[in-house]
Parts: C-alpha cells; structure tokens; sequence
C-alpha cells in the first residue's frame, strides 16, 4: 500500500540517533537572535523596516555615530547640497514620497523624508544616536560578533562597551569620511579653510558675502556649492581636475524642475499616479544600460548628444575644451550640472585646468575644499573575522566581496551597497536572516573559491565596459583592477540576489550532531497556530485558466462520467486512498 509519508529513508541503529528537540519547524520562537546594524542611514533605515516587517523574534539595533538619522543627508550641509538622481528614485519602494517638491531634490528634503519613514514606521525605537562602533571582532566558540561601542554623551571611563550579535550588518555608506586635498600651503593658509562636507555652521551667506573664494574641485560638491556662491561673493576661483559629463537625466524634466502644486496633489490622493511618475522616471534610467559598452552605438550617440548639449551651453572654448570629457560616456558618473555651467561663465568667475594652474599663487579670503570623500571600502575601524582575518588588510588592495554583500573569512556579515542596489540587498539580508534563524545555523559565508571566481568573473566583463576607459572615478580602485563595478544592470542584480544561491556558501550548524535537529517533531507552525491555513498548498489563483474554462465549458470531459449511480470512472490501484496515519489524519 502506498503512503504519502513514507519516504526512504535509510534504517540507522538506535543508539547514533540524535535526540530530536520538542520544536515546531520554522517557528520564530525556537532562537531568537540578534542583529546590529552599523550607521542609520539610507540603508540602516531600510534594514529596520524590513527586520521589523520581515523578521519575528528578532532583536534589531542600529548604532549610529551622529546625533539623528539621515547618513550623508545629516552630515552634508553645504551651500547647494542636493541628490543628483531623479527625487522619485531616492524613495523607499515601501514608501514612495508624493511631496518630493523638486525633480532633483535638496538636502534637506531628502533628510525630511527619511525623517518621516521613520516617524511614521517608528523606527527610531531601534536606533541609538551618538554611539559609534570602533571595532567588531568574530568570537568562533560562541558563534557571535562582539562589537566594541563608544557612547559618546558620556565620559571617556564610561563611553566604551561591548554587544554580541547573530548578525552584523555594515551599513555605513562611503561619503562620509571626508578628505582634504593635497593643495601645497594649506597648512600654513591664513585665511578660512572649508570643507564641503564640514561647512560651519558660521560660515553663511552674511559671511562670503564680498568674499574672495577659491573652490577646489570639480566634482558633485563642487558642482553644486559653486552656483550658490557666484551670485554673492566678489570673485571664485575654480581649480578643476577633471572633465564632467554634463547631463539632462530624463528627457522632460530640466534640473531646476519644480512639481507644480496641482502635480503633488495628484500624487497624494491617487497612488497609482504617483507609481506611475515613479516608473516612468525608473524606466528611462533602466533603459539606458547598452550605453556602458565600449563602441556600441547607444555609446556613440550619448556622446554625440551631450557633446553638443554641452558646447550649445558652454560658449567659452576654452572651458568648454578644459570640460568636455577625452574619455569614454559614463566612465566617470555623469552629472547634471546646468546651473554650474551658467555660473562659471560670469565675469566674476575664473576656471583653472589642472595642470596648468601648477605653481601660481592668488590671494584669497576663503579656501573651500570640494574633493569629495576617502571612498575605499576599507573599514574605518577593525573589523575581525574568522582566524583573525582583518577586513581592513583584506580589503587593502581592493574590496573583494560575493555580490558586493558578503565577505569571505566574515561569517554572518554583510555590507552595503550603493543606491539602486540597495534595494535587493535589504531582501537578501532578510533570507539570510531568517535562515539563520529558522535552520539553527551557526554560521554562513560564501566560499573563497565562488567568490574569486566570482571576482575574475567581473574583470573580464569590465574589460569590455566603458569602465575601463582612462578617466579618474571614485568607484576605480587605484591598482589595474575595478573590483567595485558589477558586470550588470540594476535589473540584472535585482535578478541575481532575488533568491540566495546557497550552494555558493559554507553553511554550519549549531547542531553538530544533527544538521536536522531544525525540523523538530514533525509539526508544522500553521498546525500549532490557532485559524492559520492547514491546507495551504490548495488555492484558486492556483488553478490553471485553461482549467477554469474547461471546467466552465466541458471542454474534454468524457460523457460517461455524467451518469450517476454507477461506478467510478477510475479506481485507485490496491485500494489505496489519498489519507494516511490513524483515521485518515494527515
């Protein structure tokens, strides 16, 4: 006879069974475990509502060294601070915003935003502000990270202590640990040294009003603080490094654009419109992916378009020479920059090329510094993982990682990444989370060899890419090799961290005795939960249309199944029935 629940096992001696624990399987209540989030940024945000939705049982804390939320958007407060992606695409999924006020938003809208996802989800409740992580080191006996914290509200006796955690997450973002450039005389500079991404609070428009200013650089900052100057000071001087990209980012929407009041209302009371914004605005940065291939003809025509966008805008050839890019479109991230361009065409700017500003001297008031960030994915303080690997020394050549989430020698560990990517990470960590849980793991960490295969993999498509065009970007390594360009589109990625490839990780269990010892009696949690579906297997949407219309219309069914009273049409094979177990129980 034939049983639904029998199944060949293999027959074992009584005395090598394990002892089975008294658990339901996947029943949060079996572990509950631990999660540290480092920094309350863009993705630490994201990772205390997907915890807080996604996880039960789960204890979620965020450390964040400023004194709110917010990440870059807190700590950026320059003259001029904006997001140079589309407003509608800087949005949670979760939490589309229909007050975005412009098509590129301000600094302060964004850190708004944020400031209402986490009102609204109340997710400050699993933050702790001023409180910075100084190292994070893997204990194997307890199958834990202890992560080193420093308070910084209390005295030094008192600031430091340590928390133990399942799983660190590292969600500290790269622009915010900003540097000063190597400018000859700085030190000894009389005047006001700024960096953009350290304005003073006493440095405003009262003070470089009449001001004779020098910007150095001609990156995303400088772009933006630059035009907030012009109108005020008596003269800017810009020392430029690099060429930039100058861009419209969808067509339609200029970069000042601002949504009229009959547009945000729209967005408010009909949803699907505010998506609909969203998608098309999505669709067209999707949509532009062939463009990063070295000589394809989506490339040839960018640079065509943006070439003579640019010399319609830049009517000094000699800045329009010093901007317009010798390399490849893309290669350095493109810019929209309109109003930066107006500004440095006033008289009371001048423009400097590197090298050719090389050892010549001008006197200025106030040196603001627009060069950007230390951008290496090394962290900044010691992260210690399995046989005392370093991730700091790991990392000191280039940032070799599984998907740009987690890290060989960094058992139940996973990092950040850059936006657009970050939503799939955030369901990714959730697997990873719940499995951890759920299976009674001790540990998972992808393996060396995937992981270099993985790496060499990347190499070989960036050589192909506009990436490997000659240009200086922030997402370069300095070595030959670009370890942090995924060989793929947004979508692409999307589609590749959907569902874990768990054949690519070592997997431990806490268990060493029985890897099983998760599946418990043999119960399942909807048969211990009170009204949760017994049957859940059995579903309309499950049934096939053909189906349904065959059912509706009769289509191939035999006539002699339409009398009654006679017997079946079929008989199952030795009387065997569809039940099993004692009265038919299943």
């Amino acid at each position: 006879m034939a049983d639904r629940n029998i199944l060949p096992l293999g027959i074992f001696e009584t005395s090598t069974q394990p002892l089975i624990p008294d658990i339901t399987l996947n029943d949060p209540a079996n572990r509950r475990i631990k999660v540290i989030t480092i920094g309350a940024g863009l993705s630490g945000i994201m990772n205390a509502y997907n915890i807080q939705k996604e996880c039960r049982n789960v204890e979620h804390v965020v450390y964040e060294k400023n004194g709110d939320l917010g990440g870059v958007w807190f700590e950026n407060t320059y003259p001029g601070v904006a997001c140079d992606v589309p407003s509608h695409s800087y949005a949670y999924h979760f939490a589309p915003n229909a007050d975005w006020p412009r098509f590129l938003s301000k600094g302060k809208d964004i850190w708004e935003y944020f400031d209402r996802v986490a009102t609204v989800f109340d997710l400050r409740k699993y933050m702790q502000f001023n409180t910075e992580v100084i190292g994070a080191t893997w204990n194997e006996s307890k199958s834990k990270w202890c992560v080193k914290i420093r308070d910084n509200s209390l005295l030094e006796e008192d600031a430091v202590s340590e928390q133990w955690c399942d799983v660190l997450l590292y969600a500290t973002g790269l622009l915010n640990n900003w540097k000063w450039p190597a400018v000859e005389g700085r030190e000894s500079f009389k005047g006001r040294v700024i960096h953009t991404t350290n304005w003073p609070k006493d440095y405003q428009a009262e003070q470089w009003k009449g001001q004779r200013v020098a910007v150095v650089g001609s990156g995303a900052s400088s772009i933006q603080v630059v035009p907030s100057l012009q109108p005020y000071v008596k003269h800017i001087d810009v020392f430029a490094r690099s060429a930039v990209w100058f861009v419209q980012m969808v067509e339609g929407y200029p970069q000042d654009y601002v949504y009229t009041e009959p547009e945000l209302k729209k967005f408010r009371e009909k949803p699907g419109e505010l998506v609909k914004h969203a998608k098309f605005l999505e669709d067209q940065l999707n949509g532009r992916w062939d463009v990063f291939f070295m000589g394809s003809q989506a490339q040839e025509f960018a640079q065509k378009k943006f070439k003579a966008r640019m010399k319609a805008l830049i009517k000094d050839n000699r800045l329009l020479e010093g901007f317009t890019p010798k390399w490849s479109y893309g290669c350095r991230r493109v810019t929209p920059g309109d109003p930066y361009i107006s500004a440095i065409q006033k008289p009371n700017v001048d423009v400097h090329f590197y090298p050719s500003c090389h050892h010549r001297s001008k006197r200025f008031d106030t040196v603001i510094c627009a060069t950007g960030f230390d951008v290496s994915f090394k962290p900044r303080f010691p992260i210690i993982g399995r046989n005392g690997v370093s991730l700091t020394e790991k990392w000191s050549t280039a940032p070799l990682s599984y998907f740009g989430v987690t890290v060989p020698d960094m058992p139940n560990f996973m990092n950040g990444t850059p936006l657009g990517f970050f939503y799939a990470l955030g369901d990714y960590a959730i697997q990873i989370i719940n499995k951890i849980q759920a299976e009674d793991l001790k540990s998972v960490e992808p393996k060396k060899d995937v992981t270099r295969s993985f790496g060499k993999h990347c190499q070989d498509w960036v050589k192909e890419s506009v990436f490997a065009d000659d240009c200086n970007s922030w997402y370069k390594d300095a070595g030959p090799e670009i370890s942090s360009m995924y060989p793929g589109s947004v979508l692409h990625y999307r589609e590749m961290l959907k569902n874990v490839r768990w054949e690519d990780y070592h997997i431990q269990y806490r268990n060493q005795n029985n890897m099983w010892a998760f599946m418990g009696n043999g119960f399942s949690l909807p048969q211990k939960t009170p009204n949760m579906d017994l049957s859940p297997y059995i579903e309309e949407n499950k049934i096939d249309p053909r189906w349904l219309k065959a059912l509706r219309s009769g289509q191939g069914l035999k006539k002699s199944t339409l009398k009654t009273g006679g017997p079946l049409p079929y008989r199952m094979a030795n009387g065997t029935h569809l039940t099993n177990g004692v009265n038919g129980a299943h």
